[in-house]
């Protein structure tokens, strides 16, 4: 029975898509925070410590409360790592069985956590404020405070989201004025600014959506960003070749991409 309700939960209001055509519309709850594929479907987040496996329509077939509020999740081969606001972070098999790796790293009310993402090297945290907490072993954490060390070099940013590829890392934000902002560095240490510009229509444009969630699209090898107004920013090796689409009239909070499916809320 519970499943069945699950079930009936994820059929309203996100779209998912094959190949960039609609074919089915399913429910996720408005406390879903964060989306990553997961085996031959998906794993959803939700800001109550709830995690919910799919299958690759997106229809539920598990899931598991944490004891932890959920700030953003990462899969890391067969496990789930996920973080709390306050950066506490559990490792979550898929039968369930979890096990805290770390205790909570902030300790004000100001600050908190909006993701998390790991290469084959290190795992980052990154917070709204730009404190980019770096592990390998997740006892030991290095601290580096992006608006203090580029103070000089780029605008004030309030961050939103991070993803990882094998290889590389992307933050996006905002700057003071609403304007996007994103960045990227391969170990976490060194990051540089990734321009937002994509051609439409024969025309330069700038992109003007904030962004809300960060992702990687491994069949296309590409970062995707998603934004108000229910856009989707890709963001391949090239940057001159962003590309921008919409696919709702709402604003998109969290995306995922497997196998050639995307889902979305």
């Amino acid at each position: 029975m519970r499943l069945k309700a699950l079930k009936m939960r994820l059929f309203l209001t996100t779209i998912l898509l094959w190949l960039g055509t609609a074919s089915f519309s399913y429910a996720i709850s408005p406390l879903t925070v964060d989306i990553k594929p997961f085996g031959d479907g998906f794993v959803m987040a939700r800001q109550d410590g709830m995690l919910i496996w799919t299958d690759i329509d997106g229809a539920g077939i598990d899931s598991i409360r944490l004891k932890i509020d959920i700030a953003g999740i990462e899969v890391s081969g067969d496990m789930i790592l996920a973080v709390s606001p306050d950066c506490c972070i559990m490792r979550v098999e898929r039968n369930g069985k979890s096990r805290q790796l770390c205790r909570s790293q902030i300790k004000n009310n100001i600050d908190h956590v909006v993701g998390i993402a790991s290469t084959k090297d290190n795992t980052l945290v990154l917070t709204e404020y730009g404190v980019i907490l770096s592990t390998t072993d997740f006892d030991t954490f290095t601290a580096l405070d992006f608006n203090g060390t580029y103070t000089f070099y780029y605008e004030e940013t309030r961050f939103c989201s991070i993803s990882a590829s094998d290889n590389s890392y992307f933050i996006a934000g905002t700057y003071r004025n609403g304007m996007p902002a994103v960045y990227t560095s391969a170990t976490g240490k060194i990051w540089s600014e990734r321009t937002l510009g994509y051609t439409e229509g024969g025309e330069s444009l700038q992109l003007e959506q904030q962004p809300l969630r960060l992702t990687y699209d491994r069949r296309n090898d590409r970062f995707v960003m998603a934004c108000t107004d229910g856009y989707l920013f890709y963001m391949p090796g090239c940057s001159h070749c962003n590309a921008i689409e919409r696919k709702s009239m709402q604003d998109i909070t969290a995306v995922a991409f497997n196998s050639g499916y995307c889902l979305f809320r």
